[in-house]
C-alpha cells in the first residue's frame, strides 16, 4: 500500500471509529476508562479544580473525559468526525451540561480552527500527539490558547509492544521533554502508569470476529474492575502486579504550563 493510501485509510478510520458507541457500556471499556483515570489522577495530584472552568479537549473521542467534569464546567472540543461530534454534544446536553461547544475539525487546516483562537483554563489532549508528524506545532498552538494560569493535561502511549500503524513516533519522557522545549512550555510533571494497558493491547491485535469479541470482553471486564477499585487503588494494584512479572507501564500523563 502506498504512503498516500495508508494515510487515507487512517483518516477514514478516525472519521468513523466512535460512531454509535456512546452507551454506558462503551464508556466503561478499559481503553476509554484507563485514559480518563490517568488524566484525573494528574488532576487530583495537582489539585486542579475543573468547576466553573473552560475545559477544551482537543481530539475528545467519545467525550468520556467530559462526562467526568462538573456540570458547571464550560466544555469545548474538536474531533474529526462530524457525526460523532453531534452525538457527543447531544449526550452532554442530556446529562445536564449547559455549555458544550463542540466542533468538527479538519486535520489539514487545524491551525485555522476558530476554537484554537480562544483562551481556556484547562486543555486536554489524550492519545493524539503520537499520531502527528509535528506534535510540537500543535502543542505550541495549544499553549497559546491557555489562560495565564491555565494548564495542559496530556496522555500518550508508551512501551508499545508493537508500534501502531497510525503512530508517527515512539514516545518516552525524553520525547515529551523535547516537545515541551520546542513548544516553549514548562513540563511541570510527567508520570508513567497503567500496567494493565500492556496486557490488553496484544488481544486487540487479534483478527476476525473472535478477536473482536475477545478484545471487547477483556476491555469491558478490566474497565468494570478499574471503576470498582477506583483509580488510585487500581493503578497501585496493577503496578505491583506488573512489576512482579516484569511488565512495563502502558501510558504516560503529563502536565504543562506556559513558560
Amino acid at each position: 500500500m502506498s504512503t498516500t493510501a495508508q494515510h487515507t485509510s487512517k483518516q477514514d478510520l478516525y472519521h468513523s471509529v466512535y460512531r454509535g458507541r456512546h452507551t454506558w457500556l462503551h464508556h466503561l471499556s478499559y481503553m476509554r476508562v484507563s485514559k480518563v483515570m490517568a488524566l484525573l489522577q494528574m488532576v487530583k495530584v495537582h489539585d486542579i479544580d475543573l468547576s466553573n472552568k473552560a475545559v477544551f479537549d482537543y481530539g475528545f473521542g467519545a467525550g468520556t473525559f467530559f462526562l467526568h467534569c462538573p456540570r458547571t464546567s464550560a466544555l469545548y472540543g474538536v474531533e474529526l468526525d462530524a457525526v460523532n461530534v453531534d452525538a457527543v454534544r447531544s449526550t452532554l446536553f442530556e446529562k445536564g451540561y449547559s455549555c458544550a461547544e463542540l466542533a468538527a475539525g479538519d486535520e489539514c487546516a487545524w491551525r485555522e480552527h476558530p476554537l484554537l483562537s480562544r483562551q481556556y483554563d484547562v486543555i486536554v489532549i489524550s492519545h493524539v500527539l503520537e499520531h502527528l508528524k509535528e506534535p510540537e506545532a500543535l502543542l505550541e498552538k495549544l499553549m497559546a490558547s491557555l489562560t495565564d494560569d491555565g494548564c495542559l493535561l496530556g496522555a500518550v502511549p508508551i512501551n508499545e509492544p508493537v508500534r501502531h500503524d497510525s503512530h508517527e513516533c515512539t514516545v518516552d519522557r525524553d520525547t515529551v521533554e523535547l516537545w515541551a522545549d520546542r513548544a516553549e512550555a514548562t513540563l511541570v510533571d510527567y508520570v508513567e502508569l497503567d500496567y494493565a494497558t500492556r496486557w490488553v493491547l496484544p488481544v486487540f491485535e487479534l483478527k476476525g470476529s473472535f478477536g473482536r469479541v475477545a478484545a471487547q470482553g477483556l476491555s469491558l471486564g478490566l474497565g468494570l474492575a478499574a471503576t470498582a477499585f477506583g483509580r488510585r487503588a487500581w493503578f497501585a494494584l496493577t503496578q505491583a502486579a506488573g512489576q512482579l512479572v516484569g511488565a512495563k507501564p502502558g501510558q504516560a500523563v503529563f502536565l504543562m504550563r506556559r513558560c
